[in-house]
């Protein structure tokens, strides 16, 4: 069995280690990416991954432009998968932005990588129970961390 590959795209360097780690652990093949460009250099040289996991605020290039890059991409970067892991506080037309073109969003709040690596496993059987790859990603919708 191949090992799902995973971008993690964060400008905070401990955490993305942190990710990184935790999810190595879990069997994912994971890459590290500093910035937005990094990031879409990453897959423009290296090809497609099975999800990204996507910060929205960071300082070279916002996680929305990112996705604007995303959306103009060929069909096998576009159809991937986009968690959002972001400590922003989203307004409803930032929201509205997001929604179609990510699958989860996760908050970074105390014990977020709980929830971020139950929400990856859960996309992925989510994946392996549904039908072709060309299925777009499902609308994302905030996820709260329970208290």
């Amino acid at each position: 069995m191949t090992k799902h590959k995973v971008l993690v795209i964060d400008d905070e360097y401990t955490l993305l280690r942190l990710v990184q780690m935790l999810l190595s652990r879990k069997g994912y093949d994971v890459t590290v990416a500093l910035s937005s460009p990094d990031g879409r250099n990453m897959l423009t040289k290296n090809g497609p991954v099975d999800v990204i996991i996507l910060d929205l605020m960071m300082p070279k290039e916002s996680g929305f432009a990112f996705l604007e890059w995303k959306d103009a991409q060929p069909e096998e970067i576009k159809r991937i998968p986009v968690i959002i892991n972001t400590a922003k506080n989203i307004k409803e037309e930032e929201l509205a932005f997001l929604q179609p073109r990510s699958a989860k969003i996760v908050m970074k709040e105390m014990n977020f990588t709980e929830n971020l690596t139950a929400q990856i496993d859960s996309l992925f059987k989510e994946k392996q129970e549904t039908a072709p790859a060309s299925t777009p990603p499902p609308a994302a919708t905030p996820l709260q961390t329970p208290p």
